[in-house]
């Protein structure tokens, strides 16, 4: 079972990717960090912020929403 911090970060990244994007798109950068979905913490997001961000910025064509996006997981990531 995921851990609630890795649920919450879905749950960020679903808000402006949708649904069904938002858990892919996270569950694919782990592989950046040591961490997995259910030990998933502070630090790990603090290691994999710009891959998420930058990954799920593909589906975004609005630039601003982007940026918002990234700096809400920036700021979830302490």
């Amino acid at each position: 079972m995921a851990s609630a911090y890795y649920a919450k970060v879905v749950n960020l990244v679903s808000s402006y990717v949708g649904a069904e994007k938002g858990p892919g798109i996270v569950e694919r950068q782990l592989k950046y960090c040591t961490a997995s979905a259910d030990a998933f913490g502070a630090a790990d997001l603090t290691k994999i912020v710009n891959y998420v961000a930058a990954a799920s910025a593909l589906y975004l064509p609005d630039k601003a929403k982007a940026a918002e996006m990234k700096e809400r997981i920036k700021a979830m990531a302490g």
